[in-house]
């Protein structure tokens, strides 16, 4: 189920109450992710966590590069998951939009709000939780107010073996998706968004635990714009490798990985 802010109105304690009680055997789990510029079967065997029950899978990644439009694909393949979407959960959590939390009380609360739900998402479920994170999860602010990379945010989303896969796009690509967007605050009053995304781009790398190439456009001959349907399919198909979980007993896009 995709859980989003309108549609949260139980606690957390509910919400971890409500689990399914799915089994843990293989073919019943949940899958997360390593690097898409080499093949995903060339990555496989020695990040293996095979028959150790099913993870948590998180994507990562700057804003626009996509998470949402691939976790619903992936949802929508393998039911067995349950996803969360961080920026809603935070909303639901604060009861105000994310501007409105910036505005009122500044990015370093905001990123310790987003702490504490990196916290809950993660422990919610037992495994096959969907994380789709916002752009700065692997953000924290330093005394000085400068960002730096986030330790803590990190290990909590990577609890109990969460697999985190960064969606790396293009920083142009990243730029015409988010234009005029009102519903996310600049991140800077000084840096730039192409900037800001260089900084970070390091530290989305150093999460990861698979790194999915998104390419930069259609029309780029050596980074080839990757569709949607095509990350989301190598993204399954690495996880499921990675942690010794059957993909569903379905025919469709998956096999063809297209």
């Amino acid at each position: 189920m995709m859980m989003r802010a309108s549609s949260v109105s139980a606690s957390w304690a509910s919400l971890r109450a409500s689990r399914d009680g799915r089994g843990r055997g293989r073919g019943r789990g949940y899958r997360g992710g390593v690097r898409a510029s080499i093949e995903v079967e060339d990555a496989t065997h020695p990040f293996a966590d095979v028959n150790d029950g099913p993870k948590n899978l998180i994507l990562i990644g700057g804003r626009g590069c996509g998470k949402s439009s691939v976790c619903r694909r992936i949802q929508a393949f393998d039911k067995r998951f349950k996803t969360f979407v961080l920026d809603d959960l935070i909303v639901y959590e604060a009861g105000m939009s994310i501007p409105a939390i910036v505005e009122a009380h500044g990015w370093r609360y905001f990123r310790d709000l987003e702490y504490k739900v990196c916290q809950k998402a993660a422990s919610a479920f037992d495994g096959w939780t969907l994380i789709d994170a916002g752009g700065g999860v692997v953000v924290d602010l330093d005394e000085n107010g400068n960002e730096m990379y986030s330790e803590r945010k990190v290990e909590a989303l990577k609890a109990n073996g969460g697999k985190v896969v960064f969606l790396d796009r293009d920083i142009e690509y990243l730029c015409r998706r988010i234009a005029g967007d009102s519903n996310r605050p600049d991140l800077s009053a000084t840096a730039s968004f192409t900037e800001i995304m260089e900084r970070r781009h390091p530290w989305y790398s150093r999460a990861a635990d698979f790194i999915i190439d998104g390419g930069r456009s259609a029309d780029d001959n050596e980074r080839p714009l990757m569709k949607k349907k095509r990350i989301a399919s190598r993204v399954l198909r690495w996880y499921y490798d990675v942690v010794g979980e059957d993909p569903p007993p379905l025919d469709g896009w998956f096999d063809l990985d297209v």
